[in-house]
């Protein structure tokens, strides 16, 4: 019987509907280490720019101590225990940042210390929920499963930062922070009694002891991994600094900024069911490609945003970002998913975060070497102000570039192309709207009146809609026609 139900299995599909509910909570309590929140949390706690660089791609970096989690597993040798383990690494901690602020304790290194505790430990936590949920989705339904999951944890997200924002405008200082980072500890508590009600089969796969030969050994896989390094230096090495020019050089306020996360999250809402659909289609890496192409113009339109052009710029940035980001962070992951099928998904994860670690740490460093340097600096041009710290998105973006040659070359089913499916679908709305008069072709066929033509009317139609079977039925009975004429003129 339980075979025959497979991925319809009750315990599989309340795992499915917990997931949903704890990543919810999870990005409602993740999102202040990260963002314009953090940004304004690291400034309360006087972070220099070169923190600020480290402390914006923690979670990134975090990745390194994924190669600990084989380790971790065979200690526990269970999934579920190492996960809720991992957990309360990685979320408790996050509870003494508003104790620190209330007691008036603002050392940068201090912040450093608790927030890098919450990067690690929900970056081990990443890789044990990988493994289960990759055991209780029908991997024919990836696409579509995890398309619906993000669209709900967008709702979540859009729905608590202008909260978010609301507080932080309202209550000015520390207190502000105090209230939100309260709020985000009660939401990662959730989670960890979400994440005990999971239900972890038991694990097919085993590793071969040696991580990296294993691994390795898998070229097409190797394709990926370089892919996933140069994608992680380009991401990181400006990612930190957008919130900081919005911040420091536009002065854009909170609450501006949670309207524009809330414009970014309908469009992700409204994508991710879109690319859910056409990934499961049409090949995970075609609208990978896509979003990682947009992602890269999108860094370069940001050395063009300046105070004169920041409130139409700023906009098309949230809209795009909804657009181009709800495709990589879903088809990203859907597509290391479906290559690491059937191997050691512990050990793939591992080796594939410790790598993406040692890229976004390359890209952190040189983010904020370059943005230490270049601070203060400006210039105007034609009347426009231009500041040093956009140099970064200019570097930023050509890396981005790299990195979508290196994934075009990475070797999964891609049956389209995103915009194959966009000229397909607008050739064929555009041939529907040209062709719609001449549906019914034969209608003008048929005059009032017999033509004196020999040879049936041409209409320049559509291959699909050339239908001349009632032409031919015609022409061959006008001769009998003619015959009958002929024979009446003689009698």
């Amino acid at each position: 019987m339980d075979d025959y139900l497979g991925y319809n299995k009750p315990e599989y599909r309340r795992t499915r509907r917990r997931a949903i509910f704890e990543g919810s909570f999870f990005n409602m309590a993740f999102l202040v280490t990260q963002g314009f929140i953090v940004t304004g949390l690291a400034l309360e706690y006087g972070a220099s720019e070169m923190l600020i660089a480290i402390i914006g791609v923690l979670p990134t970096l975090a990745q390194l101590v994924q190669l600990l989690a084989p380790f971790v597993m065979k200690f526990f040798k269970d999934r579920k225990k190492a996960m809720l383990f991992s957990a309360l690494i990685g979320r408790i901690p996050l509870a003494f940042i508003p104790v620190t602020l209330a007691l008036g304790i603002k050392s940068q290194s201090l912040l450093l210390i608790l927030l890098s505790s919450v990067a690690f430990g929900n970056s081990l936590v990443g890789t044990f929920w990988a493994s289960i949920m990759g055991d209780v989705i029908d991997p024919e339904k990836t696409g579509k499963y995890f398309g619906r999951r993000n669209l709900i944890l967008s709702l979540g997200t859009m729905l608590i930062t202008p909260l978010y924002s609301f507080i932080l405008d309202r209550y000015t200082g520390s207190l502000g922070f105090v209230i939100v980072t309260s709020m985000a500890s009660v939401f990662a508590v959730i989670t960890i009694v979400l994440l005990k009600s999971y239900y972890a089969p038991p694990v097919k796969t085993f590793g071969q002891g040696r991580v990296f030969k294993e691994v390795f050994a898998n070229l097409k896989f190797r394709q990926y991994l370089k892919f996933a390094v140069v994608w992680n230096f380009a991401i990181t090495i400006s990612g930190p600094f957008y919130a900081y020019h919005q911040l420091v050089n536009l002065e854009i306020s909170y609450s501006y900024l949670s309207v524009m996360s809330i414009v970014a999250s309908l469009a992700s809402m409204m994508m991710y069911v879109v690319w859910g659909k056409i990934s499961d289609q049409i090949g995970h890496q075609s609208v990978a490609e896509f979003g990682v192409l947009g992602a890269t113009i999108l860094a370069l339109m940001w050395i063009f945003v300046t105070p004169q052009t920041a409130a139409i710029l700023i906009p098309v940035d949230a809209v795009v970002t909804g657009v181009v980001w709800s495709a990589i962070n879903l088809c990203v992951f859907t597509m290391m998913m479906g290559m690491i099928r059937g191997h050691s998904v512990e050990s793939y994860v591992a080796v594939q975060a410790f790598l993406n670690g040692l890229g976004a740490l390359a890209g952190s460093l040189l983010g904020g070497f370059v943005a230490s340097y270049l601070k203060g600096k400006s210039m105007t041009i034609l009347g426009v102000d231009f500041y040093g710290i956009q140099v970064i998105f200019l570097l930023g973006s050509f890396f981005r570039f790299m990195a979508f040659l290196l994934l075009k070359r990475v070797q999964t089913t891609k049956i389209k192309t995103v915009p194959q499916v966009f000229f397909n679908v607008m050739s064929t709305v555009g041939r529907r709207m040209a062709t719609r008069p001449y549906e019914f072709p034969m209608l003008q066929l048929r005059p009032k009146k017999r033509r004196p033509e020999d040879e049936p009317l041409k209409l320049d139609l559509p291959a699909s809609l050339e239908d001349t079977s009632d032409i031919e039925e015609n022409t061959s009975e006008e001769p009998k026609d003619g015959a009958d004429q002929e024979k009446r003129s003689d009698s």
